[in-house]
């Protein structure tokens, strides 16, 4: 039996075998081509799917897809996605038409706690929140060894929360004003480093955008440079961040908090944010051994997703 995880970002989608003991067998990352209709983007899924096939003839095949939105894990239907135009999209049903194999859907965030859960922590912990942090923000729950979705498989949405509620909130990309994401998302924090590089043209930001290609990766490369801006940035980030953590915590009282996606590689600079925030919590109970941690594995949304499609193939 091979499972193949299907992680579809709104930058890159990525792909993972494993075998049903979990061993990586074959990956790859490709763009997400978001100018795509359904049709073709499935047709692209498929044809790297029968690409793989043929390494494994003989063998079973089950698929799990991971994508940012609102998802029906149970009829495998993203229905809204802030930043990927797909809505109403159907996953499941074509892709198993074009492929022929069983094919499960849910939030990839959820895809990432679920991998996070079973293959990196071996399910030692019991309750936990994993964040996802790229070009949306999102969350999956283990709540006593058990990924939770909600009614309708929408729960999670943390990137949705209000952190800001004033009238210059900045506009998230679902819609709203002063959702965490509209700050803390990639888009955000590019507006953000252009603001800051607009009114400090000779700062160490400024100087580094004007250099290269935009990425995140470059405010922690300012902040390591001492420039005021970017750990002011990164500040921001973490305070914000843990003000709809502290919510969740006080809600789901989990052990651990994992921290993963690109941008969790900024830890060390908006950490220290985010103990501020948890420490003036006047409830101290859920937040006194409560642990923030890295996910360590590389691609953990696609292998989720391969996981995941294991555990509801074999049921």
């Amino acid at each position: 039996m091979i499972a193949v995880g299907i992680d579809i970002g709104g930058t890159f989608t990525k792909f993972i075998a494993v075998d049903q003991k979990g061993k990586v067998l074959k990956n790859i990352q490709l763009p997400t081509n978001i100018k795509l209709n359904k049709s073709a983007f499935i047709n692209q899924l498929a044809n790297q799917v029968k690409i793989w096939q043929k390494d494994f003839k003989g063998q079973k095949l089950a698929l799990g897809v991971g994508i940012a939105g609102d998802t029906d894990d149970k009829k495998g239907i993203l229905h809204f996605a802030p930043n990927i135009p797909w809505h109403n999209f159907e996953i499941a049903k074509l892709l198993k038409a074009k492929t022929g194999f069983a094919c499960f859907v849910c939030n990839d965030a959820n895809m990432a706690a679920w991998g996070i859960y079973a293959y990196e922590f071996k399910r030692k912990y019991k309750n936990l929140i994993i964040i996802t942090l790229g070009t949306g923000v999102g969350s999956g729950f283990i709540i006593e060894g058990k990924l939770y979705q909600g009614s309708c498989g929408s729960a999670g949405e943390i990137g949705h929360l209000k952190v800001d509620f004033s009238k210059e909130a900045l506009k998230c990309a679902c819609g709203h004003k002063g959702c965490l994401e509209a700050y803390i998302g990639t888009n955000g924090l590019k507006t953000q480093m252009q603001f800051a590089a607009k009114n400090a043209p000779k700062s160490i930001l400024a100087k580094l955008l004007k250099e290269n290609k935009f990425s995140v990766k470059l405010l922690s490369e300012a902040a390591s440079l001492g420039d005021k801006n970017a750990l002011k940035i990164w500040h921001n980030f973490g305070s914000y961040l843990a003000q709809a953590l502290s919510d969740a915590v006080l809600l789901l009282n989990p052990q651990v908090i994992v921290l993963a996606g690109g941008i969790a590689k900024g830890s060390k600079y908006f950490k220290p944010a985010m103990q501020e925030v948890f420490k003036k919590q006047v409830i101290k109970r859920p937040f006194k051994n409560l642990k923030i941690l890295l996910a360590k594995q590389k691609d953990i949304g696609a292998l989720g997703a391969a996981l995941y499609a294991l555990s509801k193939y074999e049921k």
